[in-house]
């Protein structure tokens, strides 16, 4: 009788017990990874930050331990690709497997990052993090939904949408232009983009500004006028340091 009553105030085992659990904040850090394609260590420990339950060590960044835990429960899933050093002087980057993106119900393409692309993701990621933290009341919208949603060239890195507001073109230049080819290409580029925004935001490499603020002038006064520039500090973090940005950016209508 006992040994009944016993066994009858066990718990019972729920068949899930022991599985990994997939939380909001997976759902949220790994929707954003794909939009931007991948993203770096240093980066994904800032995106993190924002959805820990308890107060971080350094405000709003979650620890390198934390982080790989993170991303251990991910590759248990199936969720993620092993994080990779793809550039030296780079940290690892993350990026979602193809089972990931099919069981978040994501629409893009399986992306493995690329020596050639993996800079200017990596600046194009500092950038978006760097303007969620100032709370503008916008959506990011970026360029792997824009290249779904319209055949339009050439695209920005992203859009800034705001309720009320006429879309804003972001548009990130991280290193100096070596040759003036790219210098007039990126011209060109930007004389398509004035003629279906009001709006352009460039982020600029430090020795890239005074050219671009140099080319601009030989532009029309219309385009000028929809054009405005931000510093860009593109070199990858190391430990837990974020790249900087300069000049907070400012909406008007």
């Amino acid at each position: 009788m006992d040994q009944m009553h016993q066994s009858s105030q066990e718990p019972i085992r729920r068949r899930d017990a022991g599985a990994v659990q997939v939380t909001e904040r997976d759902v949220l850090v790994l929707t954003w990874t794909a939009e931007q394609f991948c993203i770096a260590f240093d980066q994904l420990q800032r995106l993190l930050g924002r959805y820990a339950k308890a107060a971080t060590k350094a405000p709003d960044v979650l620890s390198v331990s934390a982080t790989r835990d993170a991303i251990g429960r991910w590759l248990q899933l199936g969720f993620v690709e092993e994080p990779r050093k793809i550039l030296t002087g780079h940290p690892p980057y993350v990026w979602l497997s193809r089972r990931g993106l099919a069981q978040l119900g994501l629409p893009y393409a399986y992306y493995k990052p690329q020596v050639s692309r993996v800079k200017h993701i990596y600046a194009v990621n500092a950038i978006r993090l760097h303007l969620e933290g100032y709370n503008l009341q916008s959506v990011w919208y970026p360029e792997r939904a824009l290249t779904r949603e319209t055949q339009q060239r050439p695209l920005p890195d992203a859009e800034l949408r705001i309720a009320g507001l006429p879309h804003i073109a972001v548009k990130v230049i991280e290193r100096p232009f070596a040759l003036d080819v790219t210098l007039r290409d990126e011209l060109t580029a930007l004389s398509e983009l004035a003629r279906r925004y009001t709006s352009l935001w460039y982020f600029m490499h430090t020795d890239a500004l005074p050219t671009m603020q140099q080319a601009l002038t030989t532009l029309d006064q219309d385009v000028r006028h929809r054009v405005t520039f931000h510093g860009l500090d593109a070199q990858p973090a190391t430990g837990e340091q974020t790249p900087s940005v300069g000049g907070e950016p400012s909406i008007s209508p």
